[in-house]
């Protein structure tokens, strides 16, 4: 008799080890192997699009009487009295200048963009990129302007 109980107890010992086996591998798979939500994603997104408007935005354009982008996206809403020492207008020249900036940095980086400046959405006067079709991280800059306002918006693709 007293085997059986002996017997009885290692089998109760086994059997509390497997459930503490199986608990443990439960949790490891549920908690541990989690893939982690990915919010830095989303901050780096907002901030890189924050951060490239705001540098673009302040760039002083030798070719152009060493008027800062703003000064000359103020122009271009205006009527586009500026000629810069290149021929062309301040909205040809901010385009274009915005344009190997984004080649050179966001497109490098495999960021798909879209870069807007307008006073009317429906009618931006500078448009660079391609509209994103999924989820986005939008930054928008107000530039006054003597009758209106005019914006200047980057959005970051989420889906690269």
């Amino acid at each position: 008799m007293q085997t059986k109980r002996a017997q009885m107890e290692i089998l109760g010992l086994a059997i509390v080890v497997v459930l503490v086996l199986v608990a443990t591998v439960f949790i490891v798979r549920f908690l541990v192997l989690k893939s982690p939500t990915d919010y830095r994603k989303d901050f780096v997104s907002s901030e890189l699009a924050s951060n490239v408007i705001n540098t673009l935005l302040k760039i002083a354009a030798k070719d152009c009487s060493q008027l800062t982008m703003t000064e000359l996206l103020q122009d271009c809403s205006r009527g586009r009295g500026i000629v810069c020492d290149n021929g062309q207008d301040s909205c040809k020249f901010v385009e274009s200048t915005a344009k190997d900036i984004f080649n050179e940095t966001l497109e490098k980086w495999n960021y798909k963009y879209e870069f807007l400046a307008y006073v009317d959405v429906n009618s931006p006067l500078i448009k660079i990129g391609q509209e994103c079709k999924a989820d986005k991280t939008s930054k928008l800059f107000p530039i006054p302007i003597s009758t209106a306002t005019m914006f200047v918006k980057l959005d970051i693709c989420g889906n690269q």
